[in-house]
């Protein structure tokens, strides 16, 4: 199974289709640190790795490069211009660029199958003609003799430690209607199924860390307690991006209360949000993604691109690392994540006019979970 992987990010789902069996013939992104991160993980790959816009670039100049047609094409193209274009028979919406431009690779490479991933808000969206995208997007592929099959698949259910939902257009030209992928995992105890991976399965033999203190690369203090842990680990020597963001005593405290039970909201005034730049005022700002304790005995919430501040260590007073997200993501301890931990907010970039890279926690963020990533591949190999 070949395939190729645009907007490849810092490979999530890439790593998932190798991990089944496939062979990568070109991956392409434009972030400089994503792309430090896929390449570098992939040290000995014959795969064509481009760090370029996928706009700057000539369908005939790909198709020399790689010399054939790929079985697949994956990616995950940002769809903004969705919201507010008058419809997707108005694919010209600048904001749909890089959708057109998957849709442009397909339609030129014609891979017997291809695979668009996206958030699961796009399965509700509609232009302003009440036309629902998806139904709109579907369309546009059948006009290039693609079936479509439209799978909401939740990470959770194959093997990913974390409730992650998330929408994925699976095309084929071969004339094939491709179910869903088996579910493996699941909540309910009274089916025959493994029940779902917990934070604390996923995390508990990585080393103990406070505020301010890790490395990027240093060794494990124990040995591996479960399946989950004994398979992450295949191939690492050492534990790599486990690094604690620093933390002030009053914020340490305040994670130990909310360890202990409190709201944000129920906390003293002492412990509570300030104002940005007001040390007396308190903050009347809603932190609705912020301050969340992950629960040791659950799964994860869903790992955002920025999610450096959301998410408590289940039992030590600071924000979770890279590794623990990369975990929770599924990516093996042996991959390794380039570039800073975390950057300030776009906002202030965009304001003093620097263009950001991704963050080793915006990467691990976006990326497609690997075991998920791997159970679709399965899927489609079944059915090549």
């Amino acid at each position: 199974m070949t395939f190729i992987d645009l907007f490849a990010g810092a490979g999530g789902f890439s790593l998932g289709f190798e991990m089944a069996g496939g062979e990568c013939l070109l991956m392409l992104e434009r972030d400089e640190w994503a792309f430090t991160s896929y390449k570098s993980n992939r040290p000995n790959s014959e795969t064509i790795m481009l760090n370029e816009d996928i706009k700057n670039l000539s369908l005939k100049h790909i198709s020399e490069k790689i010399n054939q047609n790929p079985d697949i094409i994956i990616g995950g193209p940002p769809c903004q211009g969705f919201s507010t274009a008058a419809g997707m028979r108005n694919f010209y919406d600048s904001r749909n660029e890089l959708f057109l431009e998957f849709f442009n690779w397909v339609k030129h490479l014609s891979p017997k199958f291809f695979v668009i991933e996206n958030v699961l808000g796009l399965t509700s969206k509609k232009n302003k003609d009440g036309d629902l995208y998806k139904e709109l997007i579907i369309q546009k592929f059948k006009e290039i003799g693609y079936h479509i099959d439209f799978w909401t698949l939740n990470a959770l259910e194959y093997g990913v430690p974390q409730q992650r939902i998330r929408v994925f257009f699976v095309g084929n030209n071969i004339g094939k209607q491709i179910s869903k992928p088996e579910v493996t995992h699941s909540f309910d105890k009274e089916k025959s199924l493994i029940s779902p991976i917990t934070v604390s399965d996923a995390l508990n033999d990585l080393p103990e860390l406070f505020a301010g203190q890790g490395l990027e690369v240093q060794d494990y203090c124990v040995k591996p307690s479960n399946e989950y842990q004994k398979w992450i680990r295949k191939g690492a020597e050492k534990v790599l991006n486990h690094v604690a963001m620093k933390h002030t005593e009053r914020l340490v405290n305040r994670y130990r209360l909310i360890q202990n039970g409190y709201k944000i909201e129920e906390l003293p005034n002492e412990f509570k949000v300030r104002k940005r730049g007001e040390k007396n005022l308190l903050s009347d700002v809603k932190f609705g993604l912020n301050y969340r304790l992950l629960l040791p005995n659950r799964v994860s919430l869903t790992i955002p691109a920025s999610f450096y501040s959301s998410f408590i260590h289940p039992f030590q007073p600071r924000n979770i690392t890279a590794r623990e997200a990369a975990r929770l993501q599924s990516f093996p301890d042996n991959y390794f994540f380039y570039g800073k931990r975390t950057l300030m907010s776009n906002s202030y970039l965009k304001k003093n006019g620097i263009i950001p890279n991704l963050s080793q926690y915006n990467q691990i963020g976006n990326a497609v979970p690997p075991l998920l990533a791997k159970a679709i591949a399965q899927r489609i190999i079944e059915n090549l």
